[in-house]
């Protein structure tokens, strides 16, 4: 017994999001058990989610180093629509697989560019990432309108589609692409110098500098490789969809944060796993999918994500305070 309660309170992140994991299924089976526990939805829900999985692990680093990355969807949009672009000038529907790959490179130096505007205002000029990334959100997302001219781009080829509307072994794509992208992830948490450093950073950037960080290159590392795996979530999102809108995703910014203080990335930085983020974002998923069913309205989504997000804030402090009060009382 007192082992159990050990391995609970140990990580009091993991224990809340596993209550919260299984309340989600108690609560499905009570009011759509019939429309929601069946192959056809999971498959619908296995082809969504790894969007909003890429933009909150995007959002996961930079808010592990003590910052936060309001940008996300703005990455992701103008990374997919310059792709868009680019599939629809050569050959539309008719394009080969060529221009296909062409077209995703592209889109993913895009988000390595944004990547590096974000990290040049943060680390270099020392601006707020707030403030930084809110800024950079509005001047991707109207770049991504100018482009568009405001108007829907479509008819992608089939090649493209296949990135978000594929299956290989009845597994769609998407959430192939993204169980790997959690694999490479937690190891790079684990196993690599650059994600002990980013650890480091987060939890105290003058420790870190004293001991011989470079504190700069932590964050320029985090904001390009977060860069790059926005522009994947664009990606896969406008392929899903075979179209690509600037205004596509705009709530995710929201929801992808929701996911990763749920997941159990602090918000002053320096904690957060790989396995916490997936059991997340495959909680939310869920939570949006039983919305779908009883057909809640999206105002009423947005306000209830926004709910969420502020108590699980709460939750995290009063939680970083107890751990904090323990180690004084250990001392």
């Amino acid at each position: 017994m007192e082992r159990i309660k050990s391995a609970l309170t140990k990580d009091m992140h993991q224990t809340r999001l596993f209550g919260a994991f299984a309340l989600v299924l108690v609560l499905m089976a009570i009011f759509c058990s019939e429309k929601f526990f069946t192959v056809r939805n999971f498959q619908s829900m296995a082809t969504q989610f790894p969007e909003l999985g890429f933009l909150t692990i995007a959002a996961a680093l930079v808010l592990m180093t003590g910052g936060i990355d309001l940008s996300v969807c703005g990455t992701a949009v103008l990374s997919g629509i310059v792709a868009a672009r680019i599939l629809v000038a050569n050959g539309g529907p008719e394009a080969g697989l060529g221009v296909v790959i062409g077209a995703v490179a592209v889109a993913m130096l895009i988000g390595l560019v944004c990547g590096v505007l974000n990290a040049i205002l943060v680390a270099r000029f020392g601006i707020a990432p707030m403030l930084a990334t809110l800024g950079t959100y509005n001047l991707y997302v109207g770049l991504g309108i100018v482009i568009t001219e405001g108007s829907a781009i479509s008819n992608f080829p089939k090649a493209f589609l296949n990135i978000g509307n594929g299956k290989l072994l009845g597994v769609p794509v998407p959430a192939l692409l993204f169980v790997v992208a959690i694999v490479i992830l937690g190891w790079f948490l684990s196993r690599t110098k650059l994600g002990y450093k980013l650890f480091v950073f987060g939890t105290n950037s003058t420790a870190s500098y004293y001991s011989g960080i470079n504190n700069t290159k932590v964050l320029f590392s985090t904001y390009v490789v977060g860069g790059i795996v926005c522009s994947i979530a664009g990606i896969i999102m406008f392929s899903r969809t075979n179209s690509a809108k600037a205004d596509f995703g705009s709530s995710y910014g929201l929801q992808a944060l929701l996911v990763a203080l749920l997941g159990g990335v602090g918000a002053s930085g320096g904690s957060g796993k790989a396995s916490g983020l997936l059991l997340s974002i495959i909680t939310l998923q869920f939570i949006s999918s039983g919305f779908n069913l009883l057909h809640v309205s999206s105002f009423m989504k947005d306000l209830i994500w926004g709910v969420l997000l502020v108590l699980i804030m709460v939750l995290n402090v009063v939680d970083f305070k107890k751990l904090k009060k323990s180690k004084k009382a250990a001392a």
